[in-house]
């Protein structure tokens, strides 16, 4: 299931290391807020979630360890995604602003949408 938002863009982001999540302000109003491990969990990388039918290493663990959670800093690709640097070293996952939008945790995006994790997955019927 995706959103079909329109185009928005992130006009503020924090990252709230104490809290382990990153806090986000959309050009349409919405305020909301993701935790780091669920960011994580969610990696768009080839590596991270498999590509051409072939699982990625995501698939293979059941947790992750602090190095792989903790978000170093963020930097911006293009006018269409975000590439957070974790502190493990991985930096190859490239969010765009409909993914990270549909990673939202607020209670707002949670109620309309109470299972939209198993595992701080994403559930979606839609491959990227």
């Amino acid at each position: 299931m995706s959103h079909d938002l329109g185009y928005i863009e992130p006009l503020e982001i924090e990252l709230k290391r104490d809290l382990g999540q990153m806090q986000v302000k959309w050009s349409d109003g919405h305020e909301g807020h993701s935790t780091f491990v669920t960011l994580r969990w969610n990696c768009p990388c080839a590596s991270c979630r498999g590509e051409m039918g072939v699982p990625g290493r995501l698939d293979f663990v059941k947790k992750l360890g602090p190095d792989e959670i903790e978000m170093e800093s963020l930097e911006a690709v293009g006018l269409y995604a975000l590439r957070p640097i974790w502190k493990d070293g991985h930096e190859t996952g490239f969010y765009t602003h409909e993914h990270l939008r549909e990673l939202c945790e607020c209670e707002q995006c949670m109620a309309e949408r109470p299972t939209k994790f198993h595992h701080h997955r994403l559930v979606t019927n839609q491959h990227h």
